[in-house]
């Protein structure tokens, strides 16, 4: 374990993209605590209106002049090479996420060209880190015997996985080809990530959901980690020669859904979840759901693989990035009730 502080970045021509999102918005306000200077590609330029809105909950809007936003089409391998010419430091956060089945193909496929797009971009402009931000969702069981999911564990198979799963998979065997041809490389794997974003999209949804009280809750176990600790950790391990060419988990705990929700309740003063819901109870709800959706033509909300996590468990272990960074993770309960409280602030307005 090592002590590493934010200096060296300072003097680095810093890249970002996906930084208007819940992981890539945080990163951006740390790089800029730490005096650095980003440029952000963004889709479109407007989007530039939400991040300030961001920062100025993060209270960093006050560092908003050391952004350059570059509308980029991220699709679109020469502006991406023009794009990202210079750079010291990528920072690649960007993604499509759903779970909606009838969008598989397509996220399957955006994501993988996306990371085809950023790698061949930082090869051809001669980038000197890629740092790429995936998801334990690229990661397998644990081993035969273990009980902990460590960055060496690799799917069995991808049957039965989500399409944001097999694409974030399918992104970093494309980073692991930039690193082959010479790409400096780091890749982190954040567990299911806690913090204040959109509320109605990404893993903000479940704040909502426990904040109203529920009485069911299904027995799956999951990491959970804070999203300022996502920013931080990914930016100090920039700083670290020998994270080049690794990967890290970032998970600070791995939690039972029910204790989840139970934080997640009592902070709002809410009932508490009291009724455990099987994979019986799930699959007749998906069942329902099915019917009900050849009929309306709604979305469909219980995906098998939505189904799937909600009864599985999955424990992952931090070791490798305590034993990399002299850093300590913010206990989940702690961090479960400052974003609760930040939902609640939010909803009264």
């Amino acid at each position: 374990m090592r002590t590493v502080e934010l200096n060296t970045l300072k003097d680095k021509r810093i890249t970002v993209t996906g930084g208007t999102g819940l992981v890539g918005s945080h990163l951006v306000a740390e790089l800029l605590r730490a005096g650095c200077t980003v440029r952000m590609l963004v889709r479109d330029i407007k989007r530039q209106q939400l991040l300030h809105r961001t920062l100025e909950r993060m209270g960093v809007s006050s560092f908003y002049d050391r952004i350059e936003f570059r509308e980029t089409a991220l699709n679109n391998p020469h502006a991406l090479r023009e794009a990202v010419e210079g750079t010291d430091v990528l920072f690649h956060c960007a993604a499509q996420v759903s779970f909606d089945p009838e969008r598989s193909d397509e996220i399957i496929v955006a994501n993988t060209e996306l990371a085809t797009h950023v790698v061949n971009a930082c090869l051809d402009s001669g980038v000197g880190l890629l740092v790429h931000v995936s998801s334990v969702a690229t990661l397998g069981p644990a081993r035969p015997g273990e009980k902990l999911v460590d960055e060496t564990c690799i799917p069995d198979s991808l049957v039965g996985l989500s399409a944001y799963s097999v694409s974030k998979f399918y992104a970093e065997n494309i980073v692991r080809r930039g690193a082959l041809q010479g790409l400096r490389t780091v890749v982190v794997n954040p567990s299911i990530v806690i913090g204040e974003g959109d509320w109605k999209s990404g893993s903000s949804q479940l704040i909502a959901f426990g904040a109203h009280g529920n009485f069911f809750y299904t027995k799956g176990v999951k990491g959970y980690v804070d999203v300022r600790d996502v920013a931080r950790a990914t930016v100090l391990l920039a700083e670290v020669p020998e994270a080049v060419g690794q990967r890290y988990i970032l998970s600070a705990e791995n939690l039972p859904f029910k204790a989840f929700f139970s934080i997640v309740a009592e902070t709002a003063g809410r009932r508490l979840p009291r009724i455990c819901i099987g994979t019986r109870a799930l699959n007749l709800a998906a069942a329902a759901e099915r019917e009900l959706r050849r009929v309306t033509r709604h979305k469909q909300l219980l995906s098998e693989s939505i189904l799937s996590s909600a009864v599985s468990s999955s424990y992952y272990s931090n070791e490798k990035v305590l034993r990399t960074l002299d850093f300590e993770f913010t206990p989940v309960p702690e961090t479960l009730r400052r974003v609760t409280r930040a939902y609640l602030e939010e909803k009264k307005r």
